[in-house]
């Protein structure tokens, strides 16, 4: 800390050096040399007192004074450049007549150059809404009439339980009738109907009324794990009367589904598009899958991402691989495959046969899937030819016996129809 003697010596030195700045460049920087070396100092050629050698602390503080001028002098350089075009600015306005009006205009042309209008026009937002809301509710009556039609001409194995149209109003009309009872004797559940998608639940109301008798069981389940806040109906909704459609083949199942809810809801869309396929290996018996009817999907959960994003690709080969799902269900075989399917199909493997033929393969294949790193390294360095070429030509006569001459329909053709929601 300085006391007031050696900041008054400071002071001395910062007023001498600023005259002498003045005084021209060549005294300047012969006055900070001899400062530096404590030598004489000469102004106007006479020879001053020698000054004592500098005390580093007060030469600090002059560099820090000069910096800080530097500063001063920018930043009142700056202010005067603003305080200039200010000037100007205010001139301009006082010598215009018309500077009210032409501010107005201009004002008034910015704001609609910086305007941010919103995404959509709200009349077109409305319009959009109310055409979907229409739509939707047209094909979920669609779906009611062809339900009572089907009642009326008893087709469907569920439909020969009501003994008329009248019958089946009724019990739907009691199945809905005993859904509000319960749900208003639960506030609990009647809170998780507190769902942000759930108002778009109203243009599918006369499918769900189609409905009614097989939905009250599942009730609860849907309630909790569906809505609920879940964020799973934002990808059910847009296929809900597809699922409505189909519901005599999916609600036996569904008990599972909601089980897996979280994993199988993205993927809805893809699912029902190749429900045909998939319901294949929904019905297993004791003999395929021992107790456990689920089997093959709860092997295929892990890798589902993979096969649905190339389902339409893997979908033909499904009816192909049915037949021999008791040997996919061995050894893990599919929890082994699964992981090398997308790198197959990558490559263009378009070929049936080897899923026509998969029971011939994995005679004589299935142990080398037992040893690590093998499958790996096949489908990754082999051409599909090769898994084609393998599927076709190694003896059948060992694996089929006398059936070995039987072969698979592989054309892709099913039938005019095929995978398609009848309406």
């Amino acid at each position: 800390v300085m006391n007031e003697f050696e900041l008054a010596s400071i002071n001395e030195k910062w007023e001498r050096h600023i005259k002498n700045e003045n005084k021209g460049n060549d005294h300047l920087s012969k006055w900070a040399h001899d400062i530096g070396r404590g030598a004489h100092v000469y102004n106007n050629g006479v020879e001053e007192e020698e000054e004592e050698p500098g005390n580093p602390m007060e030469e600090l503080q002059l560099e820090r004074m000069e910096r800080r001028s530097l500063k001063l002098q920018n930043s009142i350089l700056l202010d005067r450049i603003r305080l200039q075009r200010l000037e100007r600015r205010i001139l301009c306005l006082e010598s215009n007549e018309l500077g009210i009006l032409e501010s107005a205009v201009s004002n008034t042309l910015v704001s609609l150059n910086e305007f941010d209008p919103p995404e959509a026009n709200p009349i077109t937002v409305v319009q959009r809404q109310a055409k979907k809301f229409v739509n939707t509710f047209g094909e979920s009556t669609s779906v009611l009439l062809r339900k009572l039609d089907r009642v009326q001409s008893k087709s469907g194995r569920n439909n020969r339980d009501y003994a008329s149209v009248t019958d089946f109003v009724a019990r739907e009309t009691f199945a809905g009738v005993r859904i509000v009872g319960s749900l208003l004797s639960n506030p609990s559940q009647l809170s998780q109907l507190v769902d942000p998608e759930t108002p778009s639940l109203v243009p599918h109301v006369p499918a769900i009324l189609a409905r009614l008798d097989r939905l009250e069981s599942h009730v609860t389940p849907i309630l909790s794990r569906v809505l609920n806040n879940k964020q799973h109906l934002r990808s059910i909704e847009p296929y809900l009367d597809e699922i409505l459609e189909r519901f005599d083949d999916i609600e036996p199942h569904l008990p599972w589904i909601l089980d897996h809810i979280d994993t199988l809801a993205p993927y809805t869309g893809l699912l029902l598009k190749h429900i045909d396929e998939l319901l294949l290996y929904a019905e297993v018996d004791e003999y395929e899958a021992g107790d456990d009817n689920y089997a093959f999907a709860e092997q295929l959960l892990p890798y589902l991402e993979v096969y649905v994003s190339q389902l339409d690709l893997v979908g033909p080969h499904l009816p192909l691989l049915r037949p021999h799902l008791p040997l996919l269900l061995k050894h893990n075989r599919i929890k082994i495959l699964s992981p090398h399917v997308g790198a197959l199909f990558a490559k263009g493997y378009t070929d049936l046969s080897a899923s026509a033929n998969m029971d011939v393969l994995l005679f004589y294949f299935g142990w080398a899937l037992r040893i690590p790193l093998v499958p790996r390294c096949f489908f990754a360095l082999a051409p599909p030819a090769t898994v084609s070429f393998l599927a076709n030509r190694m003896p059948k006569r060992l694996v089929r016996g006398r059936c070995c001459d039987v072969t698979c329909f592989v054309d892709g053709d099913y039938g005019e129809g095929w995978n398609e929601l009848s309406k």
